[in-house]
């Protein structure tokens, strides 16, 4: 049984738009509210997911911080790879 649909969203959209969103509807066989509900629950979820990790916890920001005001010396690596790039130009 599905949950009882008892909240409201009401959209003022252009011509070209409703057009648009009725022709997508269709080629997907939903009906304009399935698609629209689909659509606009898949963007939100992925605008919450990009969110989200961006998000550091405490721990790891203060080893960002930390990285940043104390950066490791460079090593032997490091030092070719410059010294590469230095070759090159």
């Amino acid at each position: 049984m599905s949950a009882l649909k008892k909240q409201r969203i009401d959209l003022r959209l252009s011509d070209e738009d409703k057009s648009l969103i009725e022709e997508a509807a269709a080629m997907t066989n939903q009906t304009i509210t399935q698609f629209m509900v689909n659509s606009a629950s898949a963007r939100a979820a992925e605008v919450i997911e990009q969110h989200r990790r961006l998000i550091l916890n405490e721990a790891s920001w203060n080893q960002v911080m930390d990285a940043i005001s104390n950066p490791p010396s460079p090593d032997n690596r490091l030092k070719r790879a410059a010294k590469r790039l230095e070759d090159m130009e």
